[in-house]
């Protein structure tokens, strides 16, 4: 094949690495403004229900970002169980970033639209 004038010679980012690269950017960029603006408080990214059975119990599926990490919890509470975090994973930001794109699309978007929308709390 003919290389052309002009391209790059480089391994060229995939679609799907320029969305990961992206969501990491952003995480790092809220993470400095909780840090400099923020209370204190971690930030929720998303909140989603697992498991409603009978007898008014559930689970309840927790993500967060403070200064350095996202964590996510899984919840459980109601019914004759107190409330109790059934357990915990702690992700950088670029392992999160990958994980959620894997993980779910609607998820990746729900978490974009809150970053986008505490960065934009910030910066006004």
């Amino acid at each position: 094949m003919k290389k052309e004038k002009g391209l790059c010679n480089e391994k060229q980012m995939s679609f799907d690495d320029f969305l990961i690269n992206s969501f990491k950017i952003k995480l790092e960029d809220l993470s400095l403004n909780l840090s400099k603006y923020g209370t204190g408080k971690p930030l929720i990214l998303y909140s989603s229900l697992l498991d409603e059975g009978s007898d008014e119990y559930g689970e309840q599926e927790l993500a967060v970002i403070n200064e350095s990490y996202v964590v996510i919890q899984v919840i459980s509470f109601g019914g004759f169980v107190p409330l109790a975090v059934q357990h915990q994973r702690v992700f950088t930001f670029e392992e999160f970033s990958l994980w959620i794109f894997k993980r779910s699309g609607s998820l990746f978007i729900q978490c974009l639209q809150t970053i986008d929308e505490a960065l934009l709390s910030f910066n006004s």
